[in-house]
């Protein structure tokens, strides 16, 4: 099964009065996140070009959705699969990993850790990496498959005004934003953020001190950092309001949209990367027993 073709629904109950915002519901891609596109696309990529042979193995660092894509195809194709990841990646994550027969390296630390656990892997000739952070499958899956869906399903008469798409591998906010660019090019692009000493799973922020190479940060026109109670409290407004069950980073996306909206008005689309299922071991719902 190919990702792609998500909803792009409207959130007409969490949506500040007399806004239109809009939502790419991310979560109906096959392993659950928008992370099966770059996977899909960074996996095919290496095949055609012989990067990847039958049966080779393969190694990735992620803090858990690519990570998941990318063993999703692994196991299909039959590659041996080796994920790096931070020792904190959610219990929900490592199980699922494992159930599609990667092994894992949890690394004392955060992403950029687990980055140079798997590069020293590569370098060893452990296997080959497609590593989405520098890898241009990464922004052309959301160039040439995200953003043309948005225009095609885009339901109203005048263009969105406003993009919002997380920060972390930079592929979805740089390849999005180009796709967009191409029919909307006064589109504003809105870069959502974690604040650099307040980590939210699979975000980062402009001034952690590595920048992925397939981030083309030039094309953000407004910049967002969210804490993780506002993002907390963004899952649960959307729950309340419109039933999703929604990420922590889809939480920040939609707190910083939200907030935006209500301050100036408008008409947004926003990409929700996951929903919440891969996150229930974790705050704030692990309290809850």
């Amino acid at each position: 099964m190919k990702p792609g073709n998500t909803p792009l629904v409207e959130l007409r109950h969490l949506a500040p009065d007399g806004t239109r915002l809009f939502a790419k519901l991310e979560w109906h891609n096959p392993t659950g996140s928008i992370k099966d596109r770059a996977s899909w696309f960074m996996f095919e990529n290496a095949r055609r070009d012989g990067l990847l042979t039958p049966g080779s193995p393969m190694i990735e660092s992620t803090s858990g959705n690519t990570g998941i894509g990318l063993a999703r195809l692994a196991a299909i194709h039959g590659h041996p699969m080796t994920i790096c990841l931070p020792d904190n990646s959610t219990a929900e994550r490592k199980q699922l990993l494992r159930a599609y027969g990667a092994e894992l390296i949890e690394v004392d630390g955060g992403p950029n850790d687990s980055i140079e656990v798997a590069k020293q892997l590569v370098a060893d000739g452990e296997g080959y990496m497609c590593y989405q952070y520098g890898n241009p499958g990464n922004p052309e899956s959301h160039e040439f498959g995200t953003a043309v869906e948005i225009i095609r399903d885009w339901p109203l008469e005048a263009p969105p005004e406003h993009a919002f798409c997380a920060y972390g591998t930079g592929g979805t906010l740089t390849g999005t934003s180009r796709g967009l660019r191409k029919s909307y090019p006064d589109i504003r692009i809105h870069s959502v953020e974690e604040f650099v000493h307040d980590p939210i799973s699979g975000m980062r922020s402009q001034d952690d001190p590595f920048q992925p190479p397939v981030a083309d940060l030039s094309l953000v026109t407004d910049r967002h950092e969210v804490t993780k109670p506002d993002a907390f409290a963004a899952v649960r407004a959307t729950m309340d309001a419109e039933g999703h069950f929604i990420g922590t980073s889809s939480g920040a996306i939609l707190h910083a949209a939200l907030t935006h909206l209500s301050d100036h008005g408008g008409t947004a689309v926003a990409l929700l990367p996951d929903a919440g299922w891969k996150y229930l071991s974790g705050p704030p719902w692990v309290e809850l027993g």
